[in-house]
């Protein structure tokens, strides 16, 4: 049905049955995923043994540039993954290009904020806490102390006159 020597075809060249038969999707290991997992897209298509060509592209932005790869894995996803992703195939049969498959990553994020901001709040109250017990008992220790000097002066008494000698 496609001759392989021919390298390029556009719309007109490809005969009207085999651009119909021809179908380009995309397999997924998930399409929801946390933040830190792996998702593998893998291109599949019905076109015949022949020289093909593989791409993959994000938004209209062409990923892994002559890699020729049939498999896309995102490894540890974050946030800045999530989009639409479809692949595309070159062949002598014509390019077909896959419809978008949409990936979506959930995060943590907000989670991992609320904890800090809990631990950092109790820590605060726990020294705050701490160094009002300090300085109360520092405080209690002091007035002992004057109280203390007082008695030892009192019970000294007054300090014998005695006279100069000229």
């Amino acid at each position: 049905m496609c001759n392989s020597t021919v390298q390029t075809l556009n719309e007109s060249q490809v005969p009207a049955g085999c651009k119909k038969d021809f179908q380009v999707t995309i397999n997924s290991t998930g399409s929801e995923a946390q933040e830190g997992d792996e998702v593998t897209l893998t291109c599949v298509h019905n076109l015949p043994n022949v020289t093909l060509m593989f791409g993959w592209m994000k938004q209209l932005d062409e990923l892994l540039k002559g890699k020729n790869k049939s498999q896309l894995v995102l490894e540890k996803l974050m946030t800045d993954k999530e989009g639409q992703y479809s692949c595309f195939v070159n062949s002598s049969c014509g390019n077909y290009e896959s419809l978008p498959h949409s990936v979506t990553v959930s995060s943590s994020g907000v989670m991992v904020l609320i904890v800090c901001g809990v631990s950092a709040l109790a820590l605060v109250l726990i020294m705050g806490i701490t160094m009002k017990y300090k300085l109360k008992r520092d405080n209690a220790k002091h007035r002992e102390r004057m109280r203390q000097r007082e008695q030892d002066q009192q019970s000294a008494g007054p300090a014998p006159f005695t006279p100069r000698e000229s």
